[in-house]
């Protein structure tokens, strides 16, 4: 008897999602737009659709077949495509279930911007990450840990030392936080100057392998290597004039900088900012004027990071 009741359970479950689907389609028609995509969970569905007209992305998500959470073009930029990343998930690590979406406005690599909604009691916005460039990506479960974390990049330095294309982006881990993405300190600050982060010891390091790279750059050979460029470098834009004579463009021109940057930022972004500037001394001694120049625009680009305040709280711990 007890079999018959699940079975029956389970129909009557299957019945009702077909009914939300079926009136859900029955509000998109009245409205005069189309499913492209469509993600379900529970008594919940999740569109991306698309107006017959003009071909206008438009974000709904559904409850037993009646919309509770609608994101319009007029709430986005012009011509904005959306992707349902996930639903029923728990990112946020609340026990209850979220709802993960990404836009894409741009063109190119350019702009990807993710939001998380709570879906319980009533469909609210708990995170928002301006992810640029970057793209971030999908949540990954960590074994052990109760929020999962998205792997990406800060871009905010770019151009600042090297054209975009060869710019250095320094490696983040986020989780969701207070109404954004944050940086997941316990998986990025390392125990020591210049060793990888923690994250670089999960499996998933080995399975992204952008990230997998990234954690190449913390072995002592690589370290070593980068030195010795450092100081080649260098070395190659003083042989010819004096330091009074150069400019910013002659060390910008040469790589140094983007190099440079890239070293410190390496130590700031696990957590030993300090031990990075006191890198800097071994390879560029002295205060020369360009080098002060240096100093003030990468502050000036970790101060414009959306991880601003993460980075200073990640350097306390």
């Amino acid at each position: 008897m007890s079999a018959w009741r699940s079975i029956l359970a389970a129909a009557a479950l299957l019945g009702a999602s077909g009914a939300f689907a079926q009136d859900g389609k029955a509000w998109l028609e009245a409205q005069g737009l189309e499913a492209a995509d469509t993600k379900e969970f529970q008594d919940y569905e999740a569109v991306v659709a698309r107006d017959k007209a003009g071909g206008e992305e438009h974000v709904v998500v559904f409850r037993q077949g009646k919309p509770v959470l609608q994101i319009a073009p007029k709430d986005a930029q012009p011509g904005t495509r959306w992707t349902l990343r996930s639903i029923g998930r728990d990112l946020d690590g609340d026990g209850q279930p979220d709802l993960h979406l990404s836009a894409f406005a741009g063109k190119g690599n350019c702009c990807t911007t993710h939001y998380v909604y709570r879906l319980k009691p009533s469909p609210r916005r708990i995170a928002v990450y301006a992810a640029g460039a970057m793209g971030g990506g999908d949540f990954i479960d960590v074994a052990g840990r109760k929020e999962p974390i998205m792997i990406s990049a800060d871009d905010s330095s770019a151009n600042a030392f090297a054209p975009y294309a060869n710019s250095y982006f320094p490696m983040v881990v986020l989780e969701v936080g207070h109404g954004r993405l944050e940086l997941a300190t316990d998986l990025m600050h390392s125990r020591l100057p210049g060793m990888p982060p923690p994250v670089c010891q999960l499996p998933v390091a080995t399975a992204n392998l952008w990230l997998k790279e990234r954690c190449g750059e913390y072995t002592t050979l690589r370290r070593q290597e980068r030195n010795a460029a450092v100081k080649s470098k260098l070395a190659a834009i003083k042989s010819n004039r004096s330091v009074e004579k150069l400019e910013w463009d002659d060390y910008f021109a040469n790589g140094v900088l983007g190099a440079v940057s890239a070293e410190i930022n390496r130590y700031t972004y696990t957590g030993h900012g300090n031990a990075g500037y006191n890198w800097l001394e071994t390879v560029w001694p002295g205060n020369d004027e360009v080098k002060l120049r240096f100093i003030q625009t990468l502050r000036r680009t970790q101060a414009k990071s959306a991880f601003a305040e993460d980075l200073k709280r990640l350097a306390t711990q």
